[in-house]
């Protein structure tokens, strides 16, 4: 179901038939179903009212949509009191299923007047649909009456922590003439950087080839020169009949709008784009550091400090990524590339994607993965998010915090989110992780209100100098060998005498770009 290779050979020893099913209808199936819960808890929610004024009203339906999936099932056996008539609460609840009693004693209360209470029977029954507790989303709540499950229950459950997480303090929200909250992504002050649409048109006739730096699926990344301004760059060459071959002419189109809508200097930048009859071409900005993932690999891993510099680095990306509402869904050390002066940038948008809502696409390194992946729930940008904490985790300890020999058991560790903390970990750090790789995507940091800026708030990063790093006045922790700007020693060596020839010419697909 997760297109992994098969781990082991099935024969059949003795004639025999299967049932079987397909991944691709297989996960239509469970996306139809997660669609028509979804859908479920959104109408559930909508029809709470505080006062005269119902979430609906309150709230877009994206939001709806972000609580809805915040929401925990909690299941009573008949009998039990949900809450207590006096005690504090700070749960929200929806009966999902079965009946629940209210039960409502005079004057102060203790155990033995609810019990009481419960006796003289209920006030109100409530069935599938009904809430109980919402005061609780607004203040510490003194609970006025008994909830107890007439029958067995499964209530959905909300805590106001979460709620504040997620869309701030409800009580402002419902004073603000119920005007949607919003999310707003901190953007950082940015060095403009020059792109596809300001660049100048190149060619072959423009560009002398310098040497090989890479090898891919589809061609390889070139060192290029320009022969009219000597400015080198690296030209990614990917073949035209094997995009078809496998079906990926959108993917890599999308590839180029998502580099065209995006200037940041942690990012990679496109300075242009042409083709020929064999191949497409990239013109990318070249970046001589070489990766991050080879330097972790040689260092075996970083000290907290260091990792600050990267993870800082990543989360202005991503802040500038996710206020165009792009998540990129790649992230890893592989995908995290040095310039000469050792500033980190992004690269390799093939996975990244425009998601207004939420996509159900598969995709993604196994021990990046977020759980809504693996589950086909839906996803947005809050995978970024997950994959920022195992990135943090993985740079200050030399290994991801869900690494296992196969993809499956991979994918079991990520669904518990179980991750062993080595006591050199700071406490700081432990924290926001754990508040980067919650189970539920809307509870993640990041994922609510204030976008990035509550993880740039985070105790953690308290004493970094995010201007100083926008502004490249802080010394990287890395400073890479570079001699000049035709240097290549940071990547791998490759005999160019060896390269194949140009791939066959394609003429099924010609793309309208330049």
């Amino acid at each position: 179901m997760y297109n992994t290779p098969r781990a082991a050979t099935v024969r059949a020893n003795i004639p025999c038939k299967l049932w079987f099913i397909s991944r691709t209808l297989f996960r239509t199936i469970v996306t139809y179903f997660q669609l028509l819960r979804t859908s479920k808890y959104v109408k559930f929610l909508a029809g709470v009212r505080f006062g005269n004024k119902t979430l609906a009203g309150l709230l877009s339906n994206n939001q709806l949509e972000q609580i809805a999936g915040a929401l925990e099932q909690e299941s009573f056996q008949k009998g039990e009191f949900i809450i207590r008539q006096g005690q504090e609460g700070d749960y929200f609840y929806i009966v999902e299923e079965g009946e629940v009693g209210i039960y409502k004693a005079d004057g102060d209360v203790s155990i033995d007047d609810t019990l009481t209470a419960k006796a003289a029977g209920p006030l109100a029954v409530l069935s599938a649909g009904a809430y109980f507790g919402e005061k609780a989303l607004l203040a510490e709540d003194r609970r006025q009456a008994s909830c107890v499950a007439e029958t067995n229950v499964k209530c959905l459950t909300l805590g106001r922590d979460d709620f504040v997480m997620m869309l701030g303090n409800l009580e402002e929200i419902i004073s603000n003439d119920g005007a949607p909250a919003k999310n707003v992504e901190e953007i950082s002050e940015e060095e403009p950087s020059e792109t596809a649409s300001t660049a100048e048109e190149y060619s072959f006739k423009n560009l002398n080839v310098v040497r090989t730096l890479g090898c891919g699926t589809f061609g390889r990344v070139k060192l290029v020169q320009s022969t009219t301004n000597g400015r080198t760059f690296a030209l990614k060459c990917q073949a035209k009949k094997a995009i078809v071959d496998n079906a990926l002419q959108e993917h890599v189109l999308n590839e180029r709008l998502i580099l065209m809508m995006l200037s940041h200097q942690f990012i990679l930048n496109i300075h242009g784009t042409f083709k020929d009859d064999h191949s497409i071409y990239f013109v990318l900005e070249l970046l001589q550091g070489g990766e991050l993932f080879t330097h972790l690999r040689n260092r075996g891993q970083f000290v907290e400090k260091d990792a600050k510099f990267y993870g800082a680095s990543v989360l202005q990306a991503f802040a500038h990524m996710h206020a165009k509402n792009i998540a990129y869904r790649d992230l890893k050390p592989e995908n995290l590339v040095l310039d000469k002066e050792g500033y980190l940038k992004v690269v390799d948008f093939g996975l990244a994607k425009v998601v207004d809502c939420k996509t159900w696409t598969l995709c993604g390194t196994p021990d990046y993965l977020a759980p809504e992946i693996i589950l086909n729930e839906g996803h947005d940008k809050a995978v970024d998010y997950w994959a920022l904490g195992v990135l943090l985790y993985e740079m200050v300890t030399g290994v991801p915090p869900f690494y296992a020999d196969d993809p499956m058991e991979v994918y079991g560790k990520i669904l518990s989110a179980k991750m062993s903390m080595p006591h050199s970990v700071s406490k700081n750090l432990s924290d926001l992780i754990r508040k980067l790789c919650k189970l539920h995507q809307s509870k993640r940091l990041g994922n609510g209100k204030g976008g990035t800026s509550a993880i740039i708030k985070h105790k953690w990063f308290s004493n970094f100098d995010f201007k100083g790093l926008t502004k490249k006045e802080l010394i990287a922790p890395i400073i890479p060998k570079v001699s000049n700007d035709l240097d290549a020693s940071n990547f791998d060596d490759y005999v160019d005498a060896d390269e194949p020839d140009d791939p066959p010419a394609c003429f099924d697909w010609d793309p309208e770009f330049q």
